[in-house]
Protein backbone atom coordinates (compact mmCIF):
# COMPACT_ATOMS: atom_id res chain seq x y z
CA UNK A 1 0.00 0.00 0.00
CA UNK A 2 1.31 3.39 -0.82
CA UNK A 3 0.78 6.35 1.35
CA UNK A 4 0.74 10.12 0.43
CA UNK A 5 1.49 12.96 3.08
CA UNK A 6 -1.24 15.72 2.42
CA UNK A 7 -0.26 19.46 3.64
CA UNK A 8 -2.58 22.01 3.73
CA UNK A 9 -1.41 25.58 2.99
CA UNK A 10 -3.54 28.49 3.30
CA UNK A 11 -3.82 31.12 0.62
CA UNK A 12 -4.21 34.78 0.64
CA UNK A 13 -6.00 36.68 -2.00
CA UNK A 14 -4.21 39.33 -3.49
CA UNK A 15 -6.69 40.66 -6.45
CA UNK A 16 -8.61 39.36 -8.47
CA UNK A 17 -7.94 35.95 -9.19
CA UNK A 18 -4.25 36.26 -8.24
CA UNK A 19 -3.28 34.12 -4.73
CA UNK A 20 0.08 34.65 -2.59
CA UNK A 21 2.00 32.17 -0.23
CA UNK A 22 5.17 33.16 2.15
CA UNK A 23 5.79 29.48 1.50
CA UNK A 24 5.26 28.04 -2.58
CA UNK A 25 5.17 24.13 -2.53
CA UNK A 26 6.89 22.21 -5.08
CA UNK A 27 5.51 19.25 -7.35
CA UNK A 28 1.84 19.67 -8.67
CA UNK A 29 -0.92 20.67 -6.74
CA UNK A 30 -4.44 19.88 -6.11
CA UNK A 31 -6.27 22.53 -5.19
CA UNK A 32 -9.62 22.73 -2.53
CA UNK A 33 -11.64 25.97 -2.69
CA UNK A 34 -13.83 26.76 0.07
CA UNK A 35 -16.78 29.07 -0.61
CA UNK A 36 -19.16 30.53 1.58
CA UNK A 37 -22.61 32.60 0.91
CA UNK A 38 -22.70 34.92 4.41
CA UNK A 39 -25.75 35.76 3.66
CA UNK A 40 -27.30 32.61 3.58
CA UNK A 41 -24.84 31.16 6.15
CA UNK A 42 -23.62 28.20 3.89
CA UNK A 43 -20.40 27.02 3.00
CA UNK A 44 -19.33 25.03 -0.11
CA UNK A 45 -15.87 22.99 -0.81
CA UNK A 46 -15.15 23.02 -4.95
CA UNK A 47 -12.61 20.70 -5.63
CA UNK A 48 -11.47 21.89 -9.21
CA UNK A 49 -10.93 19.61 -12.04
CA UNK A 50 -7.66 20.69 -13.43
CA UNK A 51 -4.35 20.41 -11.32
CA UNK A 52 -1.52 22.63 -11.30
CA UNK A 53 1.27 20.66 -12.83
CA UNK A 54 4.46 19.42 -10.86
CA UNK A 55 6.51 22.18 -13.69
CA UNK A 56 4.55 25.16 -12.40
CA UNK A 57 6.23 28.48 -12.19
CA UNK A 58 5.65 31.63 -9.83
CA UNK A 59 3.51 33.76 -11.99
CA UNK A 60 2.56 31.94 -14.84
CA UNK A 61 -1.39 31.09 -15.31
CA UNK A 62 -2.95 28.07 -14.62
CA UNK A 63 -6.26 27.15 -15.37
CA UNK A 64 -8.57 25.43 -12.72
CA UNK A 65 -11.75 24.71 -14.65
CA UNK A 66 -13.96 26.86 -12.41
CA UNK A 67 -15.43 30.21 -12.79
CA UNK A 68 -16.25 32.48 -9.74
CA UNK A 69 -18.61 35.15 -9.81
CA UNK A 70 -18.64 37.60 -7.06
Amino acid sequence: MQTQNFVCKLLDRSHGAVWTTTSPPRGPLSLRMLFSDEEEEEETWLVPVNNIPGDWKAGETYDSGIQVNQ
